[in-house]
């Protein structure tokens, strides 16, 4: 056994080494296509806009969303961590596209929030992928 392999800690890798989880992430959790170019997206970004505020600041668009619902005279919302939001875009972006779909996405109004999912950072290892070289519990 030389110096060297004594140094080399077996790590098991993510999915036995078939995908990323940045391959993983945009194949399960984006499946968009770049809205420029229609490469594989990999960043997606939704403007979300709070349902009161929507109508107070734009009640002709909220009175057209109703008008053309499909499903009734009503403005769809989702639940989400702000609370009741109407989701006024969801985008995809390839790497390519990405800078310029986060500009255009930041230049719209203050009162909407912008949510841009960029993934699993290749940086920074997924939690679970780092074995403990010490072997005993961390304190």
């Amino acid at each position: 056994m030389d110096a060297k392999d004594k140094n080399v800690i077996h790590v098991k890798k993510f999915m036995d080494g078939r995908m990323s989880p940045q391959e993983l992430h945009r194949a399960l959790g984006i499946r968009k296509k770049c809205e420029q170019c229609g490469a594989p997206a990999a960043v997606r970004i939704r403007v979300l806009v709070e349902l009161a505020e929507l109508v107070k600041r734009q009640p002709e668009f909220v009175a057209q969303i109703m008008a053309t619902n499909q499903n009734g005279p009503y403005v769809p919302t989702i639940d989400t961590k702000y609370g009741k939001m109407v989701k006024i875009s969801d985008v995809g972006a390839c790497e390519n596209c990405r800078k310029s779909a986060e500009i255009a996405a930041a230049r719209g109004p203050s009162w909407c929030i912008v949510e841009i999912d960029r993934g699993p950072s290749p940086t920074n290892p997924v939690s679970g992928q780092v074995p403990n070289a010490g072997g005993d519990k961390p304190e």
